[in-house]
């Protein structure tokens, strides 16, 4: 059973699904008559072939369609996102069937009409996909083949909140914690640190995930111990520009006289700097939480935050796998803040910013 709550123009939703079932259990959530989503407009669909797994080694579809999700804003059609629940797999041998080995995430970020496909991995191919768990190597190469694993399909909490400006997906997995960490997306605009060139501004609009985008050269610190994401475009106009994301909160906040350090998500490239940050998403780590236990309102005279108490998992010691569409093996951190580590203890909040009434 899903619980919604209205706090203006920021929506919270939550619900359950398993992996295989979490496009469809989305839509289902937004698109309640009483609590239908007020800003994006919401399609699904089943039948659509980014959707539908094959073996990497041959082109056998033996595993159900996952679904295809679009979300478009109602203000500005041109924020456009779209989302392909996908599945690698692999085949033994022609006398078996092809077998399942993660389930992934297709990801796209331009409004194309009607022909409707997840941009980023057919322009920059499998390195864009977003792992909902991972897996050892041993997991997918068995020596007795006819043992070897097959995909986790993990169970999860979700929660969801939406504004005008951003998309915000938060999962606790609820089963098979040694394998899947929390995730955690953020599509939507990022908002400058200074005016930018017109030609560009419009797409300062990107994704990011739990799992650092990008990685190609595994050992590179800095590619897998920070987020990564894509934009829509650089500041230089180049498309699908691939940025880090950071926050510098791990000191608690004491939480009396109005002291807290609250941290934005610092969006920012190796070359270029920091660009901006999320769009009315912040992050603090509180000394004494029983003040605002998760749903309550944090009220700093000039700003004003809806709590959500963020699941705090550790990050795992060394890199984690997962084998993308592909064939391919991705290594890296499931990661979203600095450090899951919190200095002297205390409680991580995410912080959505409430628009005052005027």
């Amino acid at each position: 059973m899903a619980e919604n709550i209205l706090l203006g123009a920021l929506r919270r939703y939550e619900f359950y699904s398993y992996c295989s079932t979490f496009i469809k259990t989305l839509y289902d959530t937004v698109t309640q008559d009483l609590y239908g989503d007020v800003h994006w407009e919401w399609s699904y669909s089943n039948t659509n072939s980014y959707a539908q797994p094959k073996s990497w080694n041959t082109n056998l579809n033996s595993i159900a369609n996952q679904g295809t999700i679009t979300v478009k804003n109602l203000k500005d059609p041109n924020m456009f996102f779209t989302l392909c629940m996908n599945a690698s797999s692999y085949q033994i041998n022609g006398n078996f069937p092809s077998v399942s080995k993660n389930y992934i995430l297709r990801t796209g970020i331009k409004n194309n009409g009607s022909s409707v496909f997840p941009d980023l991995y057919t322009q920059l191919g499998a390195v864009t996909e977003i792992p909902f768990h991972t897996m050892d190597s041993t997991t997918v190469f068995s020596s007795n083949f006819g043992h070897t694993n097959a995909a986790v399909n993990v169970y999860w909490k979700w929660s969801l909140f939406i504004t005008e400006n951003y998309i915000f997906l938060f999962g606790e997995p609820q089963t098979n914690l040694n394998l899947a960490y929390p995730f955690r997306m953020y599509l939507g605009r990022v908002k400058p640190f200074e005016e930018e060139d017109p030609l560009i501004a419009n797409d300062n609009v990107g994704i990011f995930s739990h799992f650092p985008h990008g990685l190609i050269d595994n050992d590179d610190e800095l590619k897998y111990r920070a987020g990564r994401g894509y934009m829509r475009s650089s500041r230089n106009g180049t498309p699908n520009a691939l940025y880090h994301f950071a926050t510098s909160s791990q000191v608690p906040s004491p939480g009396v006289g109005g002291r807290f350090f609250i941290s934005p998500f610092y969006v920012w490239h190796e070359t270029e700097g920091a660009r901006g940050e999320f769009q009315g998403i912040r992050t603090a780590v509180l000394k004494d939480a029983s003040k605002y236990p998760d749903g309550s309102i944090l009220d700093l005279e000039d700003e004003r935050y809806y709590v959500f108490h963020a699941f705090n998992q550790a990050h795992p010691a060394t890199n984690q796998q997962f084998y993308a569409t592909n064939g391919t093996a991705y290594a890296g951190q499931p990661y979203f803040f600095d450090s899951a580590l919190l200095l002297g203890g205390g409680q991580r909040v995410l912080l959505f910013e409430i628009e005052k009434e005027v």
